[in-house]
């Protein structure tokens, strides 16, 4: 099957058939985005291809029986031999086949959901090192590549592992979801064809998780898509998908989940002690590991607050199915009614909308902050991003925040305000009085000396009057986040 808008990655699969030495590559990154898909179909007609996946919750003996049977079916043509009884049993046999082979043609050993693999006392990875650093770690002709979901697992004890696996791997994948213009790509592949606002909206949705978008018909419209895919209970729905993500990627996941509703509150993010606050989890060590494995699985992101880092961070939830979910998908579960496309259309002019699309489209911003630098002029410079509020001290000022801020190398920075509309956003007077205000107050609290660019991120850009032209030096339309 056709391999759609991974073009880095199948340049990187590439370098790794070219390769003159044995490769040892862990790939990861969350549910459904892709990843088996993208290994088994770039390799199958490229490479003797051993394919082996965990399952989850089975036994020792239930994953050496499959790994028994893609042998047969892979090196002995079919011919079922005897169960191995053990993990280096299994890998003795592997290697040894691999060993008879005297073609040049690559060997890929890809195992796959490598967590349900490596169970309680099941001597796994044990094994696998010993497969790895005594016998095939000098064979030209080998590719192993390890995958799994459960991003922390996968670093914790393949990519930042200890002990005999410790720094053995050659090279790492990390596959995000698609961004915006990677949608499109494959939106279009699938003859779906929609006008980039229409998109975006999709994306507001689900993301860019391939397995989500591969529900898509064509010929609908992404509001009917969106009651359809997002909000029905048929069977091609994404319904019941969150419990599953999250049961699947964390042990315990009821504790990355309260942080992910934590977060869904609160649209400019919550410090470290705001998320303990609202979920009660008391332990530093636990609070750690799981705010960083929700990074690391692309579910939140840490900001810097601008000038401020001693005071530290702020994190958000810019993961766009979970703010989808946790916004309306909750609804639909506790009612159990099944909604026409028509509710979808009663909630676009409300006010609930209004906040959601708001919090969701400055999500989809900060995940494509390269394209917005690339709009304004600074991509290949090193500039960083963060995020800027102030609280007011008392009751005779006001608090402000700034959406995005970028801190150019050239002695400037963008004040980046982020809004999300059906049409060319007007400034009035009064909200042009409260833009200068943000400005003034950044200026004067961060007491820097860099000339400020104020800009604006809109869909649809601004309409021409006094305010826009007085205020706002630089526009970033939606066209510029499929660059």
């Amino acid at each position: 099957m056709d391999i759609f808008a991974r073009d880095t990655e199948i340049q990187m699969l590439d370098k790794l058939l070219k390769s003159p030495k044995a490769e040892f590559i862990a790939v990861y990154g969350r549910r459904r985005v892709g990843k088996t898909f993208l290994i088994r179909n770039f390799f199958a007609s490229k490479s003797k291809l051993f394919f082996l996946t965990g399952i989850p919750e089975a036994s020792t003996k239930q994953n050496l029986v499959n790994f028994n049977e893609e042998y047969a079916d892979v090196f002995a043509r079919g011919i079922t031999p005897e169960v191995p009884k053990d993990w280096h049993e299994a890998f003795t046999r592997l290697r040894r086949k691999i060993e008879e082979r005297k073609i040049r043609k690559k060997t890929v050993i890809f195992l796959d959901e490598l967590p349900w693999l490596s169970g309680h006392k099941s001597g796994f990875l044990e094994s696998l090192s010993l497969f790895w650093n005594r016998y095939i770690s000098n064979n030209p002709r080998i590719i192993l590549i390890v995958c799994g979901s459960a991003a922390s697992w996968m670093i914790n004890n393949m990519i930042d592992a200890k002990g005999s696996l410790h720094n053995r791997l050659t090279g790492q994948l990390r596959l995000m979801p698609f961004n915006l213009k990677d949608t499109e790509i494959y939106l279009k592949k699938k003859k779906i064809n929609l006008d980039k606002k229409q998109i975006i909206e999709i994306y507001m949705a689900m993301g860019g998780v391939a397995a989500y978008l591969n529900y898509l018909e064509k010929g609908k419209s992404s509001k009917q898509l969106i009651s359809e895919v997002c909000l029905s209970h048929n069977s091609s729905s994404l319904y019941g998908e969150f419990d599953r993500l999250f049961k699947s990627l964390f042990s315990k996941s009821e504790l990355h989940v309260k942080v992910v509703k934590g977060l869904a509150e609160k649209r400019i993010g919550l410090t470290r002690n705001e998320i303990i606050e609202k979920t009660g989890i008391t332990s530093g060590s636990v609070m750690n590991r799981v705010v960083n494995e929700l990074i690391e699985s692309g579910f939140i992101s840490k900001m810097p607050l601008f000038g401020n880092i001693s005071k530290g961070s702020t994190y958000k939830l810019t993961d766009e199915y979970s703010l989808f979910y946790l916004k309306w998908y909750k609804e639909i579960q506790n009612t159990r009614t099944p909604k026409s496309v028509n509710y979808w259309h009663t909630l676009l002019n409300t006010r609930s909308y209004s906040s959601w699309s708001g919090f969701s489209f400055e999500g989809i911003c900060l995940n494509h902050v390269n394209q917005i630098a690339k709009a304004l002029g600074i991509s290949g410079t090193l500039y960083t991003y963060s995020n800027w509020y102030y609280k007011a001290e008392n009751k005779d000022e006001k608090g402000a925040q700034i959406d995005l801020v970028i801190d150019r190398p050239d002695n400037s920075i963008n004040l980046c305000e982020i809004k999300f509309t059906d049409r060319e956003f007007a400034i009035t007077k009064k909200y042009a009085a409260e833009l200068q205000y943000k400005i003034d107050l950044f200026r004067e609290k961060t007491q820097t000396k860099k000339t400020i660019f104020f800009s604006f991120i809109t869909p649809y850009g601004l309409k021409r009057n006094e305010y826009s032209l007085d205020l706002v030096q630089n526009e970033v339309v939606m066209e510029h986040l499929f660059m």
